[in-house]
């Protein structure tokens, strides 16, 4: 299903930086195969656009995957200023509230 995310923003956007991670495993409902995603994406069409819209973009890519393909979809959406400001800070991923064994955030690597 990555590559399915890939192909479909590469497709729709003109990235600047994209990586997908596969967080399933941050939830409970990670056994019953449920696909839990988190996108860290900077494209040109971001520039001047507000948080809301940049992941409205997304969210129309993947309308029809959504619940059945892909569960959760966690974005970080940046316009290209915004990503050359943050590029070298790390992420920190939240885990799912329902799995209370994790109490640590990931760290995502750029």
């Amino acid at each position: 299903m990555k590559k399915i995310i890939e192909k479909k923003i590469m497709s729709t956007l003109e990235i600047y930086f994209l990586k997908i991670y596969n967080t399933s495993y941050l939830h409970n409902s990670y056994k019953k195969k449920s696909k839990h995603f988190t996108i860290i994406i900077s494209a040109y069409e971001f520039n001047n656009l507000s948080l809301f819209h940049q992941h409205n973009i997304i969210y129309k890519i993947f309308y029809n995957d959504i619940p059945q393909k892909i569960y959760s979809i966690q974005l970080h959406t940046y316009s290209i200023n915004q990503w050359n400001q943050i590029k070298n800070k790390p992420l920190s991923l939240i885990p799912c509230i329902h799995k209370q064994k994790t109490k640590k955030s990931l760290i995502l690597t750029k």
